[in-house]
């Protein structure tokens, strides 16, 4: 799992104003996971990001967020333990072919936020705890785009996989470099709308 950066004093950082609504580049964002495999290896794998949004208020709350990524493309580097990953006993991919990351709550900390959210597959829910930090560095340009690092680990029993833990591992470690652009007031272009979310 990645390193993040260590907080700064929060009175050292002046955060621009991100103030809005940010659409998700999924060209340029990337999801991966980690996870335990048989108690002696570790599968890494990645998943496709469809779309997402970040809406953030003028006093740096974030008041919507949620990212949809693609169950059914999933990729761990073999195409075997792929198709298994996708079939019923795991994400069910035919049945639910998109997974949900919504944020309910965040929290502001000097290099971005820590959040509370909730993951959407295979038809039931589960949380799961998120801290995000912003990436471009010294700041990052308040016009966009803006690039952010998400981590967090996700325990999978709520799911409902129907795999025991001992041959995949309970905890999956999740990061995320996602790259936003913001989206002009009555440009359809950003694509995604309030309507649109899951």
């Amino acid at each position: 799992m990645s390193t993040l950066p260590r907080a700064r004093d929060a009175e050292s950082v002046r955060r621009p104003d991100l103030s809005g609504r940010w659409a998700m580049l999924s060209d340029a964002s990337l999801a991966r996971f980690h996870v335990r495999d048989k108690l002696v290896s570790t599968v890494h794998g990645t998943l496709p990001i469809e779309d997402g949004v970040v809406v953030v208020s003028a006093d740096g709350e974030v008041t919507e967020a949620w990212v949809r990524l693609s169950a059914a493309g999933i990729a761990t580097g073999n195409a075997h333990r792929d198709r298994d990953v996708r079939g019923p006993r795991f994400l069910d991919a035919e049945g639910c072919p998109t997974l949900v990351v919504t944020v309910v709550t965040s929290r502001e900390t000097p290099t971005g936020w820590e959040a509370d959210a909730v993951v959407l597959a295979r038809g039931t829910r589960a949380p799961v705890g998120l801290t995000v930090v912003l990436a471009d560095e010294p700041q990052p340009r308040p016009d966009g785009p803006i690039r952010v690092r998400v981590a967090g680990r996700l325990d999978r029993r709520p799911l409902g996989m129907k795999v025991p833990t001992f041959v995949v591992g309970r905890f999956l470690d999740l990061e995320a470099e996602l790259r936003f652009a913001r989206v002009v007031p009555g440009d359809n272009a950003g694509g995604v709308t309030r309507d649109d979310a899951p």
